[in-house]
């Protein structure tokens, strides 16, 4: 490349990238420390309100360390999602919105962290990581017999000679501190990953309204997209990018390799090298498995959600009404373009609108309501209460509550009566005054009081006018009457 070719590029970079927008800002410090402080460690995604709860609560302190901060934490917050470094989803549950940093932000914060903590020394364990990644990657993609034999038999001789030193005792642990700088370097890889999963989310999403774009602007009656909708070809993992991702997830829930993972960070725990790394780098090394688990799990219901979403577009016909709205508009863009020759942007027209809109008012057309100025319509009169006695007052609360006075008193007096019995033989003895909510209050003394008994039984109840009989899976058996007895 010329250097005027990458002159222009690095032009273009410049006015585009998210991150080197964020690095001309005045507020970057606060910007960056933010957004790693919330969204780039074990938190991936904040709710809204949360978020900015968080944020205000830093600008008051900010304030008052000298950071000129004359904006809300809402307003930040609308800056960043406009300037590319943050990205909002809706709520799980479906209220709010959630938020979380883009891969530019992701970029933007491992950036700083390399520039603040810059790698000291040239480490071996990096170029041999290197070597190792090439040597296997010839392997691979190696096509003759031959040579795939040799280098594995060459590999299986190293073994072997590895395998008998150590066995004759003829071997070194690797130095604590060498042994930490590897360590870090598999750090730094790590905290990459998470980048790697919001890139992977915003592929999706590109790829979902693509492939949207690609029904709705294609004219035939049988793209190829909607063919392979009809076929049941999943067009989102059948990309490139979902293949990728499949096979990543497959490794990170694979039972196997995790096991394998999480005893090589167990037995680093207890190794000398932690004392040569920084605070919790082990820790965030022992969780680090389970966010990668909880990641992938998201990136891959939200595949999954925009495949279903797109099948279901393309099954209920929706792309049809999409069509043909596209169609009106261009015919209306095509049409306007043959009447610009003719008419003025300011010329009237003999047609009448009816906007869907809203209609805009000014606010000084609001009155105050000033509730002493208005009048009642009629005189309030004042209505005196009947008195109500408390066995009115008692069969009101058993009608909306259990009564569980009542069924400890049935507890107890079948316990000093027969001994141990079930819930079934304490209804047997005392029948449900309540129906159903006795039969619940008494399940619920059972898991307080009682013993489950592992085995499913038959209750009967009262409900109206009818007999009712259920088979539980699992009852309860009560043995003492001392918790149900008053004191």
């Amino acid at each position: 490349m010329s250097a005027v070719t990458m002159a222009l590029a690095l032009r273009r970079l410049r006015e585009e990238s998210p991150i080197l927008a964020l690095m001309r800002q005045e507020t970057m410090p606060f910007v960056a420390a933010e957004l790693a402080a919330h969204l780039g460690g074990e938190d991936r995604s904040l709710p809204a309100v949360e978020l900015y709860e968080l944020i205000d609560a830093d600008l008051e302190e900010l304030r008052r360390q000298g950071f000129e901060l004359d904006r809300t934490a809402r307003a930040y917050c609308a800056d960043w999602l406009r300037s590319g470094l943050l990205v909002r989803h809706p709520a799980p549950a479906g209220r709010g919105e959630v938020f979380e940093l883009s891969p530019a932000g992701h970029d933007a914060i491992r950036f700083l962290e390399k520039l603040a903590e810059p790698r000291s020394t040239v480490t071996e364990s990096r170029l041999t990581m290197i070597m190792d990644e090439l040597e296997r990657l010839a392997h691979d993609t190696d096509d003759s017999l031959g040579s795939r034999l040799a280098a594995l038999e060459a590999e299986r001789e190293r073994i072997d000679e590895r395998i008998a030193r150590t066995r004759a005792g003829d071997f070194q642990p690797a130095d604590p501190q060498v042994a930490a700088a590897r360590l870090m370097d598999v750090m730094r890889d790590a905290r990459d990953v998470p980048a790697d999963f919001a890139r992977v989310r915003q592929s999706m999403e590109v790829l979902n309204r693509r492939l949207r774009q690609d029904l709705i602007e294609d004219d035939s009656p049988q793209g190829d997209v909607l063919e392979d909708v009809f076929l049941g070809v999943d067009r989102i993992h059948d990309s490139p990018e979902g293949r990728s991702f499949d096979a990543f997830h497959a490794l990170v829930m694979d039972a196997e390799s995790g096991s394998r993972f999480t005893d090589a960070v167990d037995a680093l725990a207890a190794r000398a090298l932690t004392a040569h790394v920084p605070a919790g780098t082990m820790a965030y090394l022992g969780d680090y498995l389970l966010r990668l688990q909880e990641e992938s799990l998201d990136v891959s219901r939200t595949m999954g959600d925009f495949s279903r979403s797109l099948r279901q577009f393309v099954q209920s016909r929706q792309f049809e009404a999409y069509r043909e709205l596209g169609e009106r508009l261009r015919a209306a863009q095509h049409a306007g373009v043959e009447a610009a020759g003719s008419l003025r942007l300011l010329d009237r027209m003999d047609w009448q609108m009816e906007l869907t809109t809203a209609s805009l008012r000014s606010v000084g057309r609001l009155a105050l309501h000033v509730p002493s100025e208005v009048e009642a319509p009629q005189q309030v009169t004042t209505r005196h209460g009947t008195a109500v006695d408390w066995q009115t007052l008692h069969a009101l609360v058993r009608e909306s509550e259990i009564d569980f006075e009542e069924l400890r008193t049935n507890v107890a007096r079948t316990l000093r009566a027969h001994g141990p019995a079930t819930i079934a033989q304490v209804l047997e003895r005392c029948p449900a005054t309540q129906g159903l909510a006795s039969v619940v209050g008494l399940y619920v003394l059972g898991t307080r009081h009682g013993r489950p008994t592992g085995q499913s039984e038959r209750v009967f109840w009262e409900q109206g006018d009818m007999n009712v009989a259920a088979r539980v899976t699992s009852t309860y058996r009560f043995e003492q009457p001392e918790p149900f007895e008053e004191p």
